[in-house]
């Protein structure tokens, strides 16, 4: 999968594994589709926006998921990267509402660059996690180090922490799910992209999440109902 751009969950934790091009192998088309809920307090104010995103075992050349109530829009998923087995929508400030998002079930309709078609499902449940709050957050610039300290949230079930060029943008640093509220993050820390080099004078993106899966015992990247994230910003 394209991890460098992906959400820092999935490349972490697991996701299907595409093929370098679609006729290396004799392989059925396969995929995995993912509505859920993006929750974060802004001006105040609990607000939500739908992140999908659509994971496949081959290059896709198309992907779009529509509410499965009748009379729904389709919304038009964008490849992550040239040579896409990732589509996927994420939220811009402007999508954010006060509002929750529908649940339900929600079908994605995928086509590989072979022509191949694919109809896949995912149902977003209504557990919902509060949003996340960062509680400390002190970052020494000559050591590039960053300690973090977040609200503990009930009832999620893990939290994670991302470092990427911008919100959704190329990850340089996904740590593990974590069980703490609270983390030093150091140089040295695993979940370094380590074919990154870091730009001095550069300002990157941080992101502090708590996750609710659709089932607390899934062990891949996959399925999650809802991140609460805070995003805070570095110059390295």
């Amino acid at each position: 999968m394209k991890s460098k751009f992906i959400l820092g969950l999935g490349s972490t934790l697991g996701v299907l594994s595409a093929c370098d091009n679609n006729d290396d192998f004799n392989v059925e088309f396969d995929a995995v589709g993912d509505i859920y809920v993006r929750c974060q307090n802004i001006d105040n104010e609990v607000k939500y926006a739908p992140v999908y995103i659509a994971y496949s075992n081959m290059y896709m050349s198309e992907a779009e998921i529509t509410h499965s109530d009748e009379g729904s829009t389709p919304i038009s998923l964008n490849k992550l990267g040239e040579n896409a087995s990732t589509f996927a929508s994420f939220p811009s400030v402007d999508d954010y509402s006060t509002d929750d998002i529908k649940n339900g079930i929600y079908d994605f309709d995928l086509i590989s660059t072979d022509s191949d078609t694919l109809k896949i499902s995912d149902k977003l449940l209504e557990e919902r996690i509060d949003p996340i709050e960062v509680t400390k957050f002190d970052y020494n610039k000559e050591k590039h180090e960053i300690d973090l300290a977040w609200t503990s949230i009930e009832n999620r079930d893990t939290y994670h922490v991302k470092i990427a060029t911008e919100i959704d943008g190329q990850v340089v640093f996904s740590s593990t799910r974590l069980n703490d509220n609270k983390l030093l993050l150091k140089e040295n820390t695993l979940g370094w992209d380590r074919n990154y080099s870091m730009k001095s004078g550069t300002t990157y993106t941080i992101s502090v999440s708590a996750y609710k899966f659709e089932n607390s015992n899934t062990q891949s990247g996959y399925h999650i109902n809802q991140e609460s994230v805070e995003y805070r910003e570095i110059e390295w």
